[in-house]
């Protein structure tokens, strides 16, 4: 091994832990690690740099290839050996990944992230620990929320906050793919000044008066190629276009939109003609949001959507023409405006592609467009099933179910761009009777998603009551498969009160069993009318009494009281009713209850 001498001054530069197990230093002598020698050697040292104590495990003079090394051997993020960071719990890279598929906006700017126009001059505003931009190649990044997650440390990256960092980073740590890892902090491009755009409005809006109301611009076209909102003149205050974004691999590209916490979102995804376009509509919060996307490259039709009612975050996974990496997804414009009563007047012609008896009476019905549309109701929400007569219309109201409540009745299995129906045959009934005749294959025309039910109004409740009657059942499993599913506010527990007549019309029960057992927050109780001598359960209908006994052993042993329930009730009409009579007669109020009617 090759002993240099640096004189009495020099002092190694590895902490003092890693120097005790690879290093002897003492005033006159510095032994490098056998694992350096070996990519380092031979290396000539002058004088001069020995004078300034360069030894050779910081590697300044060494050359690229040697830093390239340590940078690996550290295992520093940064590429730099120097700054090896210990991390505070909570901090680690998976964390940091965990923080940003959370659904927390990290950019500060909500909708608007992604479509910013950002100067130098705004760039270098933001130059502080507690406000942190960056540039690399053009893009600009809040890396707020990133510091403390930077292995290197907060003071290190602060090196490049406020200015252009392309240099700086492809100096340390060139081999480190940013976009993925800052990609939820993404701002938009950095850009010179355009006269026409006023980029300070854009970005920090106007100084107006609170109480004027704001005026979303007609057309601005942003550097990144996405056209923000284009409306007619309107007196209503319309919300900003979603946030988007995208992921790719190599043989899939995954569209994001962020349609905020319980927006509870309505989808319809068309594919043209072309194999290069698709339309998104997005449907919440009393707007239509129209996103017209234009792919650099061919993609398959159709994809796969992925949502997540609690953040709102919709996926949307294509299948690539050829395999490679892409550049760029393409181009997005984007286009909203107020939602119109006249979409409720809206048929559509759905094909029945699997069909399964659910019990002696009842049908599960999975459906798709005929022309191929991809498309999602939002939870609590019905449609109309339409039958003509003697050039006469006959609809009824049916609420979607999971896809998979009569396989694996959960949230992983779930696909929300499946419209299924169940559907009990009355003896009287036109409309059941002919949608129960049909087989695999046959046409039934629906209307787009009807109802009122918000998942807001669940947002800061914790323990539920949910009551149901028949197949009143539809529009719950859908409600309880969210609360149950529910991570940032978690639900406490839910108890279902099923009524039926006999044991054989209990819908679903097996499954609501396995559900109660795998989820100890779940319980269900089975109350039938016209139970026979076997039946073990409750007796009776629905009343005072049997409500109070429910709701006490609801709060048994929890910290709730009965005005932290939120109720849900669906059934006949009269069922409904009374169900809601009888709850606000013990204390409940209209702000803790939903009645689902059609």
């Amino acid at each position: 091994m090759r002993v240099v001498n640096f004189g009495t001054r020099a002092r190694c530069q590895y902490p003092a832990r890693i120097c005790r197990k690879c290093c002897k230093m003492s005033d006159s002598s510095f032994n490098a690690p056998k694992k350096l020698i070996k990519h380092l050697s031979p290396i000539r040292i002058s004088k001069t740099s020995a004078s300034r104590g360069l030894v050779p495990p910081v590697l300044q003079e060494v050359g690229k290839l040697a830093a390239g090394v340590a940078a690996v051997a550290t295992g520093s993020a940064t590429g730099n050996p120097r700054n090896k960071h210990a991390l505070q719990p909570g901090h680690s890279l998976m964390d940091w990944i965990r923080l940003g598929s959370s659904g927390k906006d990290l950019t500060g700017f909500g909708a608007r992230a992604g479509q910013l126009s950002v100067t130098p001059h705004q760039l270098a505003q933001h130059n502080q620990l507690d406000d942190a931009w960056l540039a690399i190649r053009g893009k600009v990044y809040n890396v707020t929320h990133y510091l403390p997650f930077h292995p290197g440390g907060a003071e290190e990256l602060q090196r490049g906050i406020g200015k252009d960092a392309t240099t700086l980073f492809d100096e340390v740590h060139a081999w480190v793919n940013y976009e993925s890892l800052l990609q939820k902090c993404y701002l938009g491009r950095l850009v010179s000044v355009d006269p026409e755009v006023d980029t300070h409005q854009l970005l920090f809006g106007s100084q107006e008066s609170p109480n004027k109301k704001k005026n979303i611009p007609s057309k601005v076209i942003l550097p990144n190629k996405v056209t923000p909102i284009n409306i007619e003149e309107t007196t209503q205050e319309l919300n900003p276009c979603p946030k988007f974004d995208w992921v790719q691999k190599t043989d899939y590209i995954t569209l994001i939109f962020y349609t905020g916490p319980l927006s509870n979102a309505k989808i319809e995804i068309q594919s043209s003609n072309s194999t290069n376009d698709l339309n998104v509509c997005l449907t919440y919060d009393g707007q239509v949001f129209a996103n017209e996307i234009r792919f650099t490259k061919e993609i398959k039709w159709p994809g796969q959507i992925k949502l997540n009612y609690e953040t709102g975050k919709v996926e949307m996974q294509l299948k690539k023409l050829q395999s490679g990496i892409w550049d760029t997804y393409g181009t997005l414009r984007q286009t909203t405006e107020v939602a119109s009563i006249k979409v409720t007047d809206k048929r559509c012609r759905y094909r029945i592609v699997n069909k399964i008896e659910v019990n002696y009476n009842t049908s599960f019905l999975e459906l798709e467009r005929c022309d191929d549309t991809k498309l999602t109701v939002p939870i609590g929400r019905h449609v109309r099933v339409f039958l003509t007569v003697q050039d006469q219309d006959i609809s009824r109201s049916y609420t979607p179910i999971p896809n998979n409540v009569l396989v694996k009745f959960n949230s992983q299995s779930l696909s929300v761009d499946k419209l299924c129906l169940m559907v009990k045959s009355y003896s009287n009934g036109i409309l059941s009777n002919y949608i129960c005749g049909r087989k695999k294959g046959d046409v039934l025309e629906i209307s787009d998603s009807l109802g009122s039910f918000s998942l807001k109004s669940l947002d800061n409740r914790e323990t539920f009551l949910l009551l149901a009657a028949g197949t009143g059942i539809t529009p719950i499993l859908k409600v309880l498969l969210f609360l149950l599913e529910r991570r940032i506010r978690r639900c406490k527990n839910v108890t279902l009160l099923f009524f039926n007549k006999t044991e054989k019309d209990i819908l679903l029960k097996d499954q609501l069993e396995t559900l109660h057992n795998e989820d100890s927050r779940f319980r269900v109780e089975h109350i039938l009318s016209q139970a026979d001598s076997n039946w073990t359960g409750h007796k009776g209908k629905i009343s005072n009494n049997l409500l109070r006994d429910s709701i006490d052993k609801h709060l048994l042993n929890t910290v709730y009281k009965e005005s932290d329930i939120f109720a849900c009730i669906c059934g006949p009409t009269q069922f409904s009713h009374l169900a809601q009579s009888l709850l606000t007669s013990t204390g409940f109020n209209r702000e803790q209850m939903h009645v689902f009617l059609g």
